[in-house]
């Protein structure tokens, strides 16, 4: 993708947006509608799983005034997008909370992938601060990802997976896959242990490029939580971006 430079390691993708190219702005624009309310919008004869309707939705509600809120939540969007465009992974929650206009309750992203084995997908953006360089501060926000991750997935918290489970039922079309997809979440719910669980740690860093993000201890990172044996499955995914302000300018543009 214009913009874009992707950098493979194991089973790590680094990526880094230089600019918001008129490529990318047409994957936002083009995917919107399915992140926000997942792929049964696509389908849906309701107005309000419209485009016109769906980004003023987000735009006048859902992104947060908050500051690290917002960030968070450009975060996600950023994260969304990237998955669609870099990995064999298909989303199958939406972005939007589905019962108010406050942030989502649960997990921030649930995919399946080509194998047809689930991941829980859990995304962290910050600014880089007080942090030396952008490695620093993506593996900062990666660890916190991880940290958060396992301490939801070891509790036996119903209304986590309620949430979960409704989601995604209310976001995919109705077909044999969406059957399939429920059946192998609801199974996951059973347990409540992070060591059966496929997660991906998602960390964006919204800082300049005079330092980018370093391979090397990226999969050093990676191995060491490979090696806590917290997880099944682990991928990580690493994104560094200028500033998160001008996504936010471009999507106000499109209401």
């Amino acid at each position: 993708m214009y913009g874009v430079v992707e950098r493979k390691i194991g089973k790590s993708i680094i990526l880094e947006i230089h600019n918001l190219s008129d490529e990318l702005k047409d994957k936002i624009k083009e995917q919107l509608v399915e992140i926000c309310h997942g792929e049964y919008a696509l389908v849906s004869a309701s107005k309000y799983f419209s485009f016109d309707e769906t980004i003023k939705e987000l735009v006048n509600y859902r992104l947060p005034k908050v500051k690290n809120k917002k960030i968070g939540a450009i975060g996600e969007i950023l994260l969304n997008v990237m998955i669609r465009e870099f990995t064999d992974m298909k989303i199958v929650s939406p972005f939007f909370n589905m019962e108010e206009r406050n942030v989502k309750k649960g997990f921030d992203i649930i995919a399946v992938d080509s194998a047809g084995d689930l991941w829980i997908i859990e995304s962290k953006a910050g600014e880089q601060g007080k942090l030396k360089t952008s490695t620093e501060k993506v593996c900062e926000r990666i660890n916190v990802a991880r940290k958060d991750l396992d301490t939801r997935l070891n509790k036996d918290n119903s209304q986590l997976w309620l949430n979960a489970i409704k989601s995604v039922k209310s976001s995919l079309d109705d077909n044999s896959e969406k059957k399939t997809i429920m059946n192998i979440l609801e199974k996951n719910s059973n347990s409540c242990s992070s060591i059966d669980k496929n997660v991906v740690l998602g960390g964006t860093v919204f800082c300049l490029f005079d330092s980018v993000i370093e391979a090397s201890k990226l999969n050093n990172l990676y191995i060491s939580i490979l090696k806590s044996n917290k997880f099944s499955k682990i991928r990580l995914i690493a994104i560094q971006k200028q500033t998160f302000q001008v996504v936010i300018d471009y999507l106000s543009t499109l209401v």
